[in-house]
């Protein structure tokens, strides 16, 4: 497996845990449509809350919150309005980014949430 793949893998699952630790009821992951791929879908109690991961080893080349450009923001927000549309659910819903850097061992350095980014 390629190393970034590795290290996005890796840090969904880490997101995963600290959401399920916050009280988070996790719904899906990897969720593809037309759009690309949603990451993490949670409930926060009545709340739809989709979940972009961003995973770095180090920060030599930039931080994983550099990585969130326009572009990636309009595409996270047609994916959540088509998850909700296809799912008819009239919920209100967010966008959060998880952002994890990790040290060479693939031990956590930072790890930050990020609630309701502007799309």
């Amino acid at each position: 497996m390629d190393t970034h793949l590795k290290v996005g893998r890796v840090g969904e699952e880490k997101a995963i845990e600290m959401l399920i630790e916050k009280g988070y009821e996790i719904v899906e992951k990897n969720k593809k449509n037309d759009y690309g791929e949603i990451d993490i879908i949670v409930m926060d109690g009545k709340e739809v809350v989709f979940i972009e991961v961003r995973s770095r080893t180090g920060e030599k080349f930039g931080s994983p919150e550099e990585t969130i450009r326009k572009r990636k923001k309009d595409k996270i927000k047609k994916n959540a309005q088509a998850y909700m549309s296809f799912k008819n659910l009239k919920n209100r819903y967010r966008v959060d980014v998880v952002c994890i850097v990790f040290n060479q061992n693939m031990d956590i350095k930072r790890m930050d949430h990020y609630k309701n980014i502007t799309l």
